[in-house]
């Protein structure tokens, strides 16, 4: 196997699965905790996130398909998707298709609240441009969750990077604020918690 990128939670790996490309997310143990506890922990978030995926798939969300999961090996395989990251994508659009891919990720994000799933992780580097589609990755921070305030939590921290990385494409996101509001129930509600933790921040 080689190895891809190393987080604070896991290890990517790119490697094979029935003759077929795929990417093993390895779970890292915690030295600081108690063994048994970092065991429970671990396993706990590997099936937590295995089921975020499944939820989400069932949602309509595009997502990797999970080849394998190693409760043992703390290991989860999934499909490798062939594409172009979102975040490579907006910094080589112009903004007419960066609008584009803006409202196709509001719309992908909605249908994701929709299902009571909020990512806690959602940047436009965990989502891939594939098959003329948006396909969302790494469930590993995500919870199940019907509380507006968590997922106007999960857009803040997205518009908080998106507007760090792709500053030209400020009306992109307001088209995936329209695509979001649209296609979301609650996502009115959502976006006015952002406006009023954006608010009290800047009253701090």
């Amino acid at each position: 196997m080689k190895m891809l990128a190393q987080g604070a939670e896991a290890k990517l790996y790119l490697s094979e699965y029935l003759g077929k490309k795929c990417i093993v997310k390895v779970r890292q143990n915690k030295a600081y905790r108690e063994k048994a506890l970092d065991r429970k922990i671990i396993t706990e978030r590997l099936r937590a996130e295995c089921n975020l995926v499944s939820r989400a798939k069932s949602a309509g969300v595009r997502t990797p398909l999970i080849y394998k999961v190693d409760i043992e090996g703390c290991a989860i395989t999934f499909e490798f998707l062939e594409g172009t990251r979102l975040k490579e994508g907006l910094l080589m659009a112009g903004s007419e298709k960066a609008g584009m891919l803006c409202a196709e990720f509001g719309k992908t994000v909605a249908k994701l609240h929709s299902a009571g799933i909020v990512h806690f992780d959602l940047t436009t580097s965990n989502a891939i441009m594939h098959n003329g589609k948006i396909a969302l990755l790494d469930f590993g921070l995500g919870e199940v969750s019907a509380r507006i305030e968590d997922m106007a939590v999960d857009i803040l921290a997205l518009k908080r990077t998106f507007m760090a990385t792709h500053y030209r494409h400020a009306e992109g996101w307001r088209e995936l604020e329209e695509a979001y509001s649209a296609n979301f129930q609650n996502g009115h509600a959502a976006l006015r918690q952002v406006a009023e933790i954006e608010a009290r921040a800047r009253y701090y």
